[in-house]
């Protein structure tokens, strides 16, 4: 049986009997709510290293429903009876004691369904039909590689789990290093900008505050997911078995916590702005791709390289089959954040504070000038809006918080977890901050990396032209991995009017050139690193990371929660929402 808006219709299979967890793992995406292929696609964003078939099955287009399965309504088929009995014997009459009016009280109680009226028809199964069946098989096999389950029913034979990257639980460690990996982003390269725009007290204050907001949101979205407003090692108990009874279902993806809590509407808004935010960060990529190109060939416009960089990204993503190409490249963006933290705290070490070198040799002045200026303040309130907006795009990783719990061996110690690794990510950010601004002082650039490598370090000319270059496929690598969410959550959208699988492929290459060609635009338009990561952390951060786990927690636990929870809560949402319209107006009135 299948359940569509509602109704419930027999499907017809063209094979016959099966187990019911195949039968399951065949139901089509396109018959759920939109966005369907958020959870599986977003895993993309969760790991430092992705399996060549983990890529494929969590890139891979929507397929249409094969022929065989078709609903059956044909009158022929009717067999009154079958499965919904008519009622036999005697009438059973009851007389009513208000109005005095005798009624049936046994038919009363019958309600026909009426898709239980009619028999399963099997159809001889066509070529499509076989075909259709060996790929569901084959993605049946992705999916179950958590519980070690074999789709085609043999006990005996054992089926790979490490193939697509997601089989066994994450250990502690390997989670704590999973979600650091994904906060500690490309916003951390504008750290250093920030306490350049807001000065020393105003840096630190920034990056504490939002860093605390940001973790206690992360712990709210892992409570939301058991259906328990307790914590989660109160949840789960001292016990391995010992479970609390939840309030709601336990949920496995952000769009089910806002389906749960506002319904489809509400689903339907915060996933619009979670697509926004991946569109705007395509565009920031561009910016990234275009601004360390330019330092390597001067000769040669931001611009042009931006163009030039669309192209490249237009033939893997359409013309080429990427898994294999993109689960290399997805260990290389671990790699730079490991490699910018070192070479900015080592380059502060080595050089010291060099502003005053740096602003002699941007702006041609003499030295007599330039020493008497002053680089580094303490405070500076005009750049607060700015600043905030890149400090929480830093920590916008709270969407890919539920894959990392499902992911965990122990799910007890999520919070921990968090905890653990929001200290990291606090510490390395904080590192590059400080390291940044104390070197550069106000000349210090929205992209630590291009400060870095226009600096001409003695005896490191070398290593920052290599760090460069790992920038360069770090942002090639990332602009693939966010697209792929996004254009599936667009295909959903067109996926009703596809004809066939060949036209749904089409569709789908298409999308991604649209989603190039539309991000370059943007990048175009607005070709600020510090400015579009404020934007984007302004609007979407604040609303996903902030406003939303707040306005969930009181909607699904309100009743149940203490004063100061609801108190924390309402200042998340209704502090947010001030400080996303107010910071954003004054960005951009400001630029």
């Amino acid at each position: 049986m299948s359940e569509v808006n509602g109704e419930t219709t027999p499907l017809v299979t063209a094979k016959n009997g099966g187990d019911e967890r195949e039968v399951a793992a065949r139901e089509d995406e396109m018959a759920l709510p939109w966005p369907a292929t958020f959870d599986r696609s977003i895993s993309l964003l969760a790991r430092p290293h992705l399996g060549a078939a983990f890529v494929k099955h969590a890139t891979e287009s929507l397929h249409l429903p094969p022929h065989g399965l078709r609903r059956n309504r044909s009158l022929k088929e009717l067999n009154r009876g079958y499965n919904t009995p008519d009622p036999q014997g005697p009438p059973i009459t009851v007389k009513s004691s208000q109005s005095g009016v005798e009624y049936d009280a046994f038919h009363m109680g019958i309600k026909k369904i009426q898709s239980l009226d009619w028999r399963l028809k099997l159809y001889p199964p066509t070529s499509k039909d076989l075909e259709a069946q060996k790929h569901s098989e084959h993605l049946m096999e992705k999916t179950y590689t958590d519980n070690d389950y074999n789709p085609r029913g043999d006990e005996n034979e054992h089926v790979d789990a490490h193939a697509t990257g997601n089989g066994d639980k994450s250990s502690f460690g390997q989670c704590v290093f999973n979600m650091a990996n994904t906060l500690m982003g490309v916003g951390m390269l504008g750290l250093p900008f920030v306490f350049g725009s807001v000065g020393w007290y105003g840096g630190i204050f920034v990056l504490l505050l939002f860093s605390a907001i940001t973790w206690w949101t992360s712990i709210l979205i892992g409570r939301e997911l058991n259906g328990n407003p307790q914590p989660t090692h109160k949840h789960y108990g001292k016990d391995p078995g010992e479970v609390a009874i939840s309030l709601y279902k336990p949920l496995t993806s952000f769009p089910g916590i806002a389906r749960e809590a506002f319904g489809q509407r509400g689903t339907i808004a915060l996933s619009s702005v979670l697509y926004f935010e991946l569109f705007s960060s395509l565009s920031i990529f561009f910016v990234m791709l275009g601004d360390h190109m330019h330092t390597l060939f001067p000769q040669t416009s931001t611009s042009m390289h931006m163009v030039f960089v669309a192209f490249l990204l237009s033939i893997p993503t359409v013309l080429l089959k990427t898994p294999r190409l993109l689960s290399y490249m997805s260990i290389v963006g671990t790699a730079s954040t490991i490699a910018v933290v070192l070479a900015v705290l080592a380059a502060a070490v080595i050089e010291g504070d060099i502003a005053a070198e740096v602003a002699e040799g941007k702006d041609q002045l003499p030295q007599s000038l330039v020493t008497g200026q002053q680089y580094h303040t303490n405070w500076k309130l005009s750049g607060l809006p700015l600043a905030s907006g890149i400090v929480a795009y830093c920590f916008s990783g709270h969407a890919i918080v539920p894959s990392l719990y499902s992911s965990m061996s122990q799910p007890r110690d999520f919070e921990k977890m968090m905890t653990v690794a929001y200290a990291i990510v606090l510490l390395a950010c904080g590192t590059v901050a400080v390291s940044g601004y104390y070197m550069f002082g106000s000349e210090v650039e929205d992209q630590i990396t291009l400060s870095l490598e226009m600096a001409d370090i003695r005896g490191a000319e070398k290593a920052m032209t290599v760090l460069v270059f790992l920038m360069i496929l770090t942002a090639f690598s990332k602009f693939s991995l966010f697209m792929f969410p996004l254009a599936l959550g667009v295909e959903e959208i067109i996926a009703p009017w596809m004809p066939t699988d060949h036209a749904m492929e089409a569709s789908y290459a298409l999308i991604k050139v649209v989603l190039i060609l539309l991000s370059l635009c943007v990048a175009l338009f607005v070709p600020s690193f510090g400015f579009l990561c404020s934007l984007i952390g302004l609007i979407c951060t604040v609303i996903v990371s902030i406003i939303f786990p707040a306005a969930a927690h009181l909607k699904l636990f309100g009743p149940q929660l203490r004063t100061w929870e609801k108190v924390v809560d309402w200042l998340f949402v209704i502090g947010g929402a001030l400080f996303a319209i107010i910071g954003t107006v004054a960005t951009v009135s400001s630029t």
